[in-house]
């Protein structure tokens, strides 16, 4: 759960991934529950900011209509 936030606020080199990888091996579905996990971060984002995190917060809830 923690790997999917270490690009939240920016973008982090494929080979961080490939190199942690190398340590502790990342399950199957990653990508597809990344922004699953994601969500509290982005409502409470939405929360303290405002809007501007809510098309984020929208997109991510989409993904599992």
């Amino acid at each position: 759960m923690k790997l999917a936030y270490i690009d939240f606020f920016a973008p982090v080199p494929e080979e961080f991934f490939h190199g942690y990888q190398e340590l502790a091996p990342v399950d199957p579905g990653f990508a597809e529950r990344r922004e699953l996990w994601r969500i509290p971060a982005w409502l409470a984002m939405v929360e303290v900011d405002g809007a501007q995190y809510l098309e984020a917060l929208t997109k991510a809830l989409r993904a599992y209509e």
